[in-house]
């Protein structure tokens, strides 16, 4: 019996273990919560359950509450844009606490560039550095290419092929610079209709305004909650002049962005770590 119960632990560990190498593997959204403490001897200490976004939890923590628990806290993780591993206290139902450790796994941020101009080199160079899954949509095959855009995917396409070949996600951070009154506008009528977070726009206020307008006698008219995913003029106020500082100023708002912070200097915080937002 002692043998059994050996492997049933050991079990506890190795498959949502090897669930969770898969996921990583594929670079797909999951979370892993393992174990650390807990006041009940009953508990096995190392014990993992794996919670993926798309299917069923596999493992056990050793107490069906705690699982109930976890499952609760790692859906609602999967469920937000940016979430953290963190190390949760939770209650135990016979009084006692259960320390877990909750690993969070994300696929690669992406960042979809329209427009392939001499500006997008440096932001897709750099974005390919910071590690987000990079993307340039132009219809000019000259300008997006390869040797232009190493690390990056090119999408030869334009605007009647969009909604076919440029796929647009929850955590899809998107930059229009096509330098191209027309095609800027048309992309601003898909992505703005898309599940994008993030919508940077290059330009002035007033180039982005007519576009809006134009658009508004088209009859294509945006929600409030679509208008608060745009960014114009994008990047933060760095005094950018070259192309590759517009590209810092554009990542760093992307990153202050994602990361829940407003951007600015360090100077004078509290914190330097505290998220401007939850």
């Amino acid at each position: 019996m002692s043998g059994q119960k050996e492997n049933s632990s050991r079990d506890l560990v190795k498959e949502p273990l090897a669930a969770w190498t898969v996921c990583l593997k594929e670079e797909r959204a999951a979370v892993l919560s393992t174990l650390l403490e807990s006041s009940s001897p009953a508990l096995p200490v190392g014990a993992r359950l794996f919670v993926p976004e798309d299917g069923e939890p596999l493992g056990d923590l050793g107490d069906a509450s705690l699982n109930r628990l976890v499952v609760e806290l790692a859906r609602k993780k999967l469920d937000t844009l940016y979430p953290k591993s963190e190390t949760c206290q939770f209650s135990l139902p016979g009084g006692g606490q259960a320390q877990v450790f909750v690993d969070v796994n994300l696929p690669p941020f992406e960042l979809i560039i329209f427009g392939a101009g001499h500006d997008a080199i440096p932001l897709a160079k750099f974005a390919v550095q910071l590690g987000f899954k990079t993307t340039v949509v132009d219809p000019r095959p000259a300008y997006a290419t390869e040797e232009r855009f190493p690390g990056a995917r090119i999408i030869l396409a334009d605007v009647n092929s969009w909604e076919e070949r440029v796929n647009i996600g929850r955590r899809t951070h998107v930059v229009v610079m096509n330098h191209h009154l027309e095609r800027d506008r048309a992309t601003l009528r898909f992505v703005l209709n898309s599940p994008a977070p993030y919508v940077g726009v290059l330009g002035p206020r007033s180039r982005c305004q007519r576009m809006l307008e134009a658009l508004e006698k088209e009859g294509v008219i945006f929600r409030e909650e679509q208008l608060a995913r745009m960014y114009n003029p994008v990047g933060l106020d760095i005094g950018a002049e070259t192309s590759e500082e517009v590209a810092i100023s554009i990542l760093s708002e992307i990153l202050a962005f994602r990361n829940g912070h407003a951007g600015g200097f360090l100077r004078g915080r509290e914190s330097v770590h505290q998220p401007a937002r939850r």
